[in-house]
């Protein structure tokens, strides 16, 4: 006998799980502030003189953060399509819903499940595939600018063996990913014949119907929002330092994004984490260490938390019931 659920009782289990999320993520948010002691010192002080040019700047960022979701949203509908159907707004909800529960997860996992809860529980597990597929072509872009990074910072800045080694390595990985990419069939077939891995071959078969034109439609969304991003970063470091970095400063920039993908960290609690490897890699740039630290922050706020507390209000349209 299929038991129905009340349509009362899923609605106060739906506001229960949104609020709950929202707390949480506005509390996270709130300790994580209050750590960082100069971190309001810092605000003031960089922004005690607001001129045009700068408002025109925050307000250019905080559009492009919406212009970012937007390719990302796109980018889900387009690799959802052998899957099921969703409106781009549904997409973009459910985008901004996997943002909220990636950013109380480590390395952002929790996006997978995130996205999902907007597919009917059928397709949920083929969801996840698709949404690794997604994150696997933001990697190998952001691996492949983070290697143009790595050649303009050994040419111009710094030659230690370390980054001899991640060069080599990010070229390695970079080459690896776009193979696997455009040989997802292979992939499929190499789970079907791991005694272990067959239960789930049935849930990654989806990846393997995307078309070539679908794969490079898929890599340019992922440039183009790493251009976006970059971009967003770039605006910033203006903002605070009063003037525009020379644009060589994007190489900076790239490596630092490539860094910090690598390097397994809390998204919620890495500000100061971020900060300060901002300050390394682009001080060839710029000595400001306050404007690069302060620029990071308003990033993280502006292109992931505010978004994702905005997500945290989607979660009436997820499906956890089968007569969703």
């Amino acid at each position: 006998m299929v038991l129905t659920v009340n349509k009362n009782i899923k609605k106060s289990i739906k506001i229960a799980l949104g609020s709950t999320l929202f707390i949480w993520l506005t509390y996270s948010l709130y300790n994580q502030i209050v750590a960082q002691e100069d971190l309001q010192n810092n605000f003031q002080e960089l922004f005690a003189h607001w001129t045009a040019f700068k408002i025109i700047g925050l307000i250019a960022v905080v559009l492009l953060m919406f212009v970012n979701w937007a390719i990302e949203s796109k980018k889900w509908q387009m690799l959802l399509k052998h899957t099921e159907a969703l409106s781009f707004s549904a997409a973009f909800q459910s985008v901004l819903m996997g943002l909220a529960v990636s950013v109380i997860t480590p390395n952002r996992i929790g996006e997978y499940l995130g996205r999902i809860l907007y597919l009917k529980n059928t397709n949920k597990l083929k969801g996840i595939s698709i949404t690794i597929i997604g994150s696997f072509a933001q990697i190998l872009v952001t691996s492949a600018f983070g290697v143009l990074g790595l050649l303009f910072y050994l040419n111009s800045v710094d030659q230690s063996t370390w980054l001899y080694i991640l060069l080599g390595s990010s070229i390695l990985i970079s080459c690896g990913m776009l193979y696997i990419l455009f040989h997802l069939e292979q992939l499929v077939n190499f789970c079907k014949s791991v005694t272990f891995l067959k239960k789930i071959s049935i849930y990654i078969e989806v990846i393997k119907r995307y078309e070539r034109s679908t794969l490079f439609k898929l890599i340019a969304y992922a440039t183009a929002r790493y251009i976006v991003y970059s971009s967003q970063f770039f605006i910033l470091l203006y903002i605070t330092h009063n003037h525009w970095l020379p644009l060589k400063t994007y190489a900076g920039i790239w490596l630092l994004y490539w860094i910090i993908a690598v390097v397994p960290s809390f998204v919620i609690a890495d500000i100061s984490v971020r900060g300060k490897t901002a300050v390394t890699f682009l001080a060839f740039v710029s000595t400001n260490a306050l404007a690069i630290v302060v620029s990071s922050v308003l990033l993280w706020l502006i292109n992931l938390i505010l978004p994702a507390l905005v997500g945290c209000l989607f979660v009436f349209k997820i499906k956890m019931f089968d007569n969703d």
